[in-house]
């Protein structure tokens, strides 16, 4: 029992003087990654996804109801102008047009009677053989009959339309995008059969924010990126500019026009579209990366870096204001300065007051400066 006491005071003793030695181990004052804030008075970019279209785009449908007969064409076929996209059976609207030109015969027939009557009547009333109520009565039915004929030329005319729209061609040479109805199938007038893409010039639509829209004009130059042709960046001018927002959303229709590179672009392709605005005072006057915004209960904020001496610094917390996210960050509307550092890694494991440890001067490492246009990458802190 003796030996066991002895035992256990010494390792009492040691563990004691274990903590002390911890105790006594220097703080580790860990090196943090910044940016300095920089005015933009420079021009921004801003991009957005669109897709590429033709410069007409046709959806071609009958104009009458029926058995569809011959669809002669395919997806991705050239057609000429007058060519051949589908044909409905006839039979019932060629039947239709000679029951109209039967009953405009009829019609023709009796107004020639008619004529005859009222001359006949008229020849009689000047030798005085006839009442002029006679002659009005003989007079209104030839009037009438000769409305009758009117109504069934028109008649025929119609009928003769609706059996040429049984033949549907295309308006105009271009390819066929989609074609949407198949042999011996139904189809109701005005329902989709095929899809023409005409005119040689490629346009790519985009919706833009409401922020954005009044920064757009008619002319304007942007650049259209297509991954699929390994990132080739071609230039396109802004055609149209949309008044109004799409379905209620909260964005606005832009059509750039490709002036180079439409032999290499196919309608359906996604691209990115880019446009370069000048700066304006009620801009957006930085950018950040993302990573340096930070996000609790009581808002956004970044931390501002304050340098010491002897390479050391401390850490505030800063409210700030944001924007939208940018190609190139974050938008800062508010609450940074030209000349600030701001952290840009490790926000949420650091705290106000913090001491950290400054990084060389970012002339001796660049990937610490956040210029005005693309931000630097952040890391974490090591």
């Amino acid at each position: 029992m003796h030996k066991k006491s002895i035992f256990v005071a010494v390792a009492a003793l040691l563990t004691i003087a274990g903590c002390e030695d911890k105790a006594e181990e220097p703080e580790v004052i860990r090196p943090v990654r910044y940016v300095i804030v920089e005015g933009s008075d420079a021009a921004k970019q801003r991009t957005y996804s669109g897709v590429a279209k033709a410069g007409r785009e046709s959806r071609l449908s009958f104009q009458v109801s029926g058995q569809v007969l011959e669809v002669p064409i395919n997806v991705g076929d050239t057609v000429k102008k007058g060519q051949t996209i589908a044909r409905m059976e006839p039979a019932d609207y060629s039947l239709q047009l000679q029951n109209a030109q039967a009953s405009a015969a009829q019609s023709r027939a009796q107004e020639r009677n008619a004529k005859a009557t009222y001359e006949r009547t008229r020849a009689l009333y000047e030798n005085q053989n006839a009442s002029a109520q006679d002659l009005d009565a003989d007079r209104t039915a030839y009037d009438s009959a000769r409305a009758g004929l009117t109504s069934a030329n028109q008649r025929v005319k119609l009928r003769q339309r609706q059996l040429g729209y049984t033949h549907l061609k295309a308006p105009e040479t271009g390819t066929i995008a989609t074609v949407d109805i198949e042999v011996n199938e139904y189809v109701q007038a005005g329902e989709l059969v095929a899809t023409l893409l005409a005119g040689e010039q490629i346009e790519v639509s985009v919706s833009v924010p409401a922020s954005v829209i009044r920064s757009i004009r008619k002319g304007d130059a942007a650049q259209v990126r297509f991954d699929v042709l390994g990132g080739k960046v071609l230039s396109g001018e802004v055609t149209e500019v949309g008044v109004a927002s799409i379905s209620g959303a909260t964005t606005f229709p832009i059509t750039v026009r490709l002036t180079e590179g439409e032999s290499l672009v196919r309608a359906g392709m996604a691209a990115d579209v880019t446009f370069v605005f000048a700066s304006e005072g009620h801009g957006p006057k930085y950018a950040l990366p993302i990573s340096a915004v930070g996000e609790d209960r009581k808002g956004r904020f970044v931390y501002k870096l304050e340098k010491t001496s002897d390479g050391l610094g401390v850490v505030h917390r800063s409210p700030v204001e944001v924007g939208e996210i940018l190609s190139d960050g974050m938008e800062i509307r508010g609450g940074v300065s030209p000349g600030d550092l701001v952290v840009t890694a490790g926000v949420s494991r650091i705290y106000d007051g913090l001491q950290v440890r400054v990084p060389p001067k970012p002339g001796s490492e660049p990937d610490n400066v956040a210029p005005p246009g693309p931000s630097t990458e952040a890391a974490g802190m090591p």
